[in-house]
């Protein structure tokens, strides 16, 4: 009995823990000023500052500008009204609803759940209320496509959980928890170009990633490591026991396994001595300036000096810091591997890893060393 007791507990407080919503501001760093808002499937209600409720057509097209300190809110036929804030909530399982910023003129997205708009100094911020599952299935498909293996997406679902959980306290003071850009997750709409995306994000339901001690670990992934992975205190100065550099022969032959870029002696030249490097000018040898990195290193080394590989890569906007040198003609070459910033998860590998037949857990315990992969009950997390 006392068995029957302990899992109704258990699936008690999984079910309180997901059925918290989390606050995504979608937009983020964009001053919107007038937005359209499409009612494509459910019924809808739209609740303003002082609790008044308008019951909205599933047809219902909305608009939104800023006046003043305020919103004023239109239907196709009517002024709805001016309002500090509003929610636009969901009365149905199923609902979707399109947002198109029209100043500045942005690209539609497709979203479902709640939907928070306010006016905060005369720009419109939009918030997602969502459950966390439909928020993970949304960035796992923004993050890489509709076009990956099902084992992939299952290995890409509890990265960006784990990532989200351990982040949730990122924009609070904003009044959300996460934003929609490359700060948090990328999250561009909800998922609906593959079915495959909403199963496995599902079947993963509350899987995270820990460290030994059963903290999240912070979960990065990037597009190809180019044959190795980087130790997180190369790329990010914070040493971690999970987030160390792996061989990764699953890279090779993918679409970001190599790259070419090229700048004149002349120029490199100067950005060495502008760097601190010491710069024999009246003594050039093509020798001194190649560069052979086999292995994944953290500087740049020359005449005793040395540069630091992300700074290179940032102040050239090159792909990835893994790369090697050529002089030819007045022009230094540069031969890289990868893409990203190399640590964690190789999502090209780890696409090719499925397509192979590896199993999530394979994929994921490839990439990150010494953690498990639990239920969510097992951390200790409160929602803001």
């Amino acid at each position: 009995m006392k068995y029957i007791f302990l899992f109704i507990f258990l699936y008690i407080l999984t079910i309180r823990t997901f059925s918290q919503e989390i606050k995504v501001n979608l937009f983020y760093g964009f001053n919107l000023k007038t937005l359209v808002i499409k009612l494509t499937e459910g019924k809808y209600e739209l609740v303003n500052e002082n609790d008044k409720t308008i019951k909205l057509k599933k047809t219902n097209v909305l608009y939104f500008t800023v006046i003043g300190d305020s919103l004023s809110v239109w239907d196709l036929d009517d002024h709805i009204g001016l309002f500090k804030s509003v929610k636009i909530t969901h009365k149905s399982k199923h609902n979707e609803f399109r947002i198109e910023p029209s100043y500045p003129a942005l690209t539609e997205r497709k979203y479902e759940g709640d939907l928070f708009l306010e006016n905060r100094d005369s720009s419109i911020v939009v918030i997602n209320h969502i459950e966390l599952e439909k928020y993970v299935a949304g960035v796992v498909e923004s993050e890489s496509g509709p076009k990956a293996p099902e084992e992939y997406y299952k290995s890409q679902a509890i990265i960006c959980r784990t990532y989200a959980l351990d982040h949730l306290n990122r924009h609070i003071n904003e009044g959300f928890h996460l934003c929609d850009d490359v700060h948090c997750q990328v999250y561009k709409s909800r998922s609906y170009q593959n079915d495959t995306i909403i199963q496995a994000t599902f079947a993963t339901k509350g899987l995270v990633i820990t460290d030994t001690a059963f903290n999240l670990i912070t979960a990065a992934f990037h597009s190809n490591s180019g044959g190795q992975t980087n130790n997180s205190e190369d790329v990010w100065s914070t040493e971690t026991s999970y987030l160390k550099s792996v061989v990764d022969t699953f890279a090779f032959n993918l679409h970001h396994s190599t790259w070419k870029d090229s700048i004149t002696i002349a120029e490199w030249m100067n950005y060495l001595d502008t760097s601190g490097i010491k710069i024999d000018r009246n003594n050039f040898s093509a020798k001194h300036y190649e560069y052979d990195q086999t292995m994944r290193s953290k500087y740049l080394f020359f005449n005793g000096d040395s540069i630091p590989l992300k700074k290179i890569r940032s102040d050239f906007g090159f792909k990835s810091t893994f790369f090697s040198t050529q002089i030819k003609n007045g022009y230094i070459y540069f031969n890289g591997k990868g893409y990203g910033h190399g640590v964690g998860l190789s999502q090209e590998s780890a696409m090719k890893m499925a397509r192979l037949g590896y199993s999530y857990y394979e994929i994921i315990t490839f990439f990150y060393q010494n953690i498990r992969i639990v239920n969510v009950d097992y951390v200790d997390i409160e929602f803001p």
